[in-house]
C-alpha cells in the first residue's frame, strides 16, 4: 500500500461502530502509484477498490458554471454519456449547455481509458466502453427516486437492460464537487462471497425462453444470462433487506476533492454516504484478462451453483 502524494488530504476511513478508532491498515483502501515492472491487477481484484496515486481529472472554471446550469430531467439519477455514439441522456438545456457537457464526458471518458492504459495495460487489449456518468446530485440532501436506484443502500452493481454475461464491471470515479467536499462510501465487510452466500438463495435463474422474450421485447439490450439474472437478484434483495442494511458490519472510506479510483463495483457491496458532483466512467472486463478468473463473481458463483452461468 502506498501513500497518496498528491494536491488534496489523503483518504480516512473509519469503523461504524467506532468512528474515532483507528482502522487497521489491512482494512484501508490501498493507494497505487504508476507501475513500474508489477502488475496492480491482483490489488486491484482482491480488495475491489483501488485509489491511484496520478494528478486528478481537472475541469475549468467554466466548466463547473456549465455543470451548474444544467438540470437533470427528473427521471434519471445521473447525467448518462455513450461515448461510442456521443449520445446524452438526463439532461435539460440550452443547446450549448448540452455540447457543454457532452464534451466534458467525452474528455473524461478518454481521460479514464487512458488511465487504465497506463495502470492496468493488461485489461486493455479487450476492455469494453460503457457510459459516463455525471453524477450532480447530493446524496445526503436528494432523496433517491426509488429504493431499487437508492445508492445509499449497500449493493452491489447489476444492470437491468445491459446484460454483462460474466464480464466485470470496472468504474473510474473522480470527485469533482466544486466545494472540495469528500465523497463518502461505506463498504460492507466479508466481500463478494459473503455477500452472495447471503443474499443467492432468494434469486432465481432465468425462466425458459424468458431471456429470448426479454430481447425481442428490447427490455435488454443484448441476451440476459444465468449470471446477469443473478446479480440482479441479490442486487434487488440485498436493498429490500432492511435488516441487512441496519446491522451489516461496515467500514467508512473518505473521498477528498480530486481523488481518484477504481472499483470493480460488482465484487465488493457499497454505498454512497455523502458527497456531491462526481464523474464516473464504466468499463467492461472479461474473465479471461483477469490476474486471477477464479476469485470472479462469475466464477464464484459457478462454483457455488455447482454449473456454468453464462
Amino acid at each position: 500500500m502506498g501513500s497518496l502524494a498528491m494536491g488534496h488530504a489523503a483518504p480516512r476511513a473509519r469503523r461504524a461502530n467506532d468512528p474515532d478508532a483507528p482502522v487497521p491498515a489491512a482494512e484501508l483502501v490501498a493507494v497505487a502509484g504508476k507501475p513500474q515492472d508489477g502488475d496492480l491487477r491482483e490489488l486491484l481484484e482482491r480488495d475491489g477498490i483501488l485509489i491511484i496515486d496520478t494528478e486528478p481529472f481537472r475541469l475549468t472554471a467554466d466548466e463547473f458554471e456549465l455543470i451548474d446550469l444544467h438540470w437533470s430531467d427528473g427521471r434519471s439519477k445521473n447525467s448518462s454519456y455513450n461515448p461510442n455514439t456521443r449520445e446524452i441522456d438526463g439532461v435539460v438545456g440550452s443547446a450549448d449547455v448540452v455540447a457543454g457537457l457532452s464534451a466534458v464526458m467525452q474528455r473524461y471518458a478518454t481521460w479514464s481509458h487512458d488511465l487504465i492504459a497506463e495502470f492496468f495495460p493488461p485489461y486493455l487489449a479487450e476492455l469494453g466502453v460503457g457510459r459516463t456518468s455525471l453524477r450532480r446530485r447530493s446524496v445526503q440532501d436528494e432523496p433517491p427516486l426509488s429504493r431499487r436506484k437508492d445508492d445509499r443502500s449497500l449493493h452491489l452493481d447489476a444492470f437491468t437492460s445491459q446484460p454483462v454475461a460474466g464480464r466485470r464491471i470496472l468504474r473510474v470515479f473522480n470527485n469533482v464537487d466544486p466545494s472540495g467536499a469528500e465523497r463518502e462510501w461505506a463498504i460492507a465487510d466479508g466481500g463478494f462471497e459473503d455477500f452472495a452466500q447471503r443474499f443467492r438463495h432468494r434469486t432465481r435463474r432465468l425462466l425458459p425462453g424468458e431471456a429470448a422474450l426479454l430481447e425481442t421485447l428490447s427490455l435488454t439490450k443484448c441476451r440476459r444470462t444465468d449470471y446477469d439474472q443473478i446479480m440482479l437478484g441479490m442486487h434487488d434483495a440485498a436493498k429490500r433487506d432492511r435488516g441487512y442494511q441496519a446491522t451489516a458490519p461496515r467500514r467508512y472510506v473518505s473521498f477528498p476533492g480530486g481523488a481518484t479510483w477504481l472499483a470493480f463495483t460488482d465484487q465488493t457491496p457499497h454505498a454512497a454516504v455523502s458527497g456531491q458532483c462526481a464523474l464516473e466512467q464504466t468499463f467492461y472486463v472479461p474473465v479471461e484478462a483477469l490476474a486471477e478468473p477464479a476469485a470472479s463473481p462469475l466464477r464464484i458463483l459457478e462454483r457455488l451453483w455447482g454449473e456454468r452461468l453464462v
